[in-house]
């Protein structure tokens, strides 16, 4: 019995001990501002942000909102209000210039803010520590060569078409749509822009639902920014009796949640934006500042290979872009497809 006891003491001495130094190692807590994980690309993006967080040392705090600037905007003033002391910030705005004060008083709380995923304002530049996330300039630069390449390559002739639009005050969606329009420039005709009210197919259908017989007989491509919207405009194509890939080209690219549409050849080709590197990587971005205490004027597009991620060691730049290597529109394609160690099937699908 004395054994007994003695053991169970031990055993719940040791635990404590290690919970003690477990939180004696925590390098603080880092707060992290996004929308709804009920898109599976923030999701994902939490989830990279919570694992580097780990491996460094951090604990971390994700507050959502709602696809709202206002209800994130209070968020803000409740947690500077809180009084809490923090190892750092990662902003994801929900509507970037909507939300700069609420940047700018981050700022002044004298943690650093790395902001994500939504390409700066400009002007900002004193508010915020680095840009550590996605390009969305390269993004629908991308896309446009993915199209162009497609039609090319099938002989079509591809002229008029749309660019259907993450929701309006969503900046991501109109670096998207700039990127895209500079790339065709002179090659391909866009008659029309419309916003979604989301970013999933569901929002994507009813507006490719309208969009395409409004324009019958003009469409020859579509540009969808997502994968996700991308798949349920070829669905609206096809009840509109157009055969994706041969009637009229789409593209989203990004891929995002299903991937079939890009394998069966439906969707002209798609990229690699990954939101579980992308928040991986603005949590890596603060852990280089905080140890190297610096950030290197300029741009870092960093490289998409296909193994190992960037070194934590490598210098942290005042814009840090996340890479989009394109992929092909075929099974094999797909399969052969990686980025820093994962597969484009354990970055795309949700």
């Amino acid at each position: 019995m004395k054994l007994r006891v003695s053991m169970t003491l031990a055993a719940s001495m040791l635990a404590g001990l290690m919970a003690t130094a477990a939180y004696a190692e925590s390098k603080g807590t880092v707060v992290v501002f996004v929308p709804s994980s009920t898109n599976p690309y923030i999701g994902q993006f939490q989830l990279g942000a919570k694992e580097k967080a780990a491996e460094l040392g951090y604990d971390i705090k994700v507050i959502e909102n709602n696809f709202n600037q206002s209800e994130q905007d209070s968020q803000v003033q409740q947690q500077l209000a809180s009084g809490e002391t923090v190892a750092g910030y990662i902003w994801w705005p929900f509507e970037n210039a909507a939300g700069v004060g609420s940047l700018r008083a981050l700022s002044q709380s004298g943690a650093p803010v790395i902001v994500s995923n939504q390409y700066p304002i400009k002007g900002t530049e004193a508010y915020w520590t680095a840009y550590a996330g996605a390009n969305d300039f390269l993004s629908g630069k991308t896309a446009a060569e993915i199209l162009l390449d497609a039609c090319a390559k099938a002989g079509a002739k591809c002229d008029k078409g749309a660019i259907i639009r993450f929701p309006a005050g969503v900046s991501a969606g109109d670096d998207r749509a700039t990127g895209f329009e500079d790339a065709v420039k002179g090659k391909l005709d866009v008659i029309d822009v419309v916003p979604t009210a989301g970013f999933l197919e569901d929002e994507g259908y009813k507006v490719a639902a309208q969009i395409i017989p409004a324009h019958k007989g003009e469409l020859t491509w579509l540009y969808t920014q997502n994968d996700s919207l991308a798949g349920a405009a070829a669905q609206a194509a096809r009840e509109n009796g157009l055969t994706p890939g041969k009637d009229i080209f789409i593209v989203g690219g990004t891929c995002h949640g299903d991937s079939k549409h890009v394998k069966s050849g439906e969707i002209a080709g798609t990229a690699i934006q990954s939101g579980y590197w992308e928040g991986w990587m603005a949590m890596q971005a603060l852990g280089k500042f905080v140890v190297q205490g610096k950030v290197v004027d300029g741009e870092s597009y960093l490289e998409g290979t296909p193994d190992a991620p960037p070194s934590d060691a490598d210098p942290l730049y005042k814009y840090n872009f996340l890479p989009n290597p394109a992929v092909a529109n075929s099974q094999a394609a797909y399969d052969a497809a990686k980025l820093w160690g994962k597969t484009a099937d354990q970055l795309c699908n949700f």
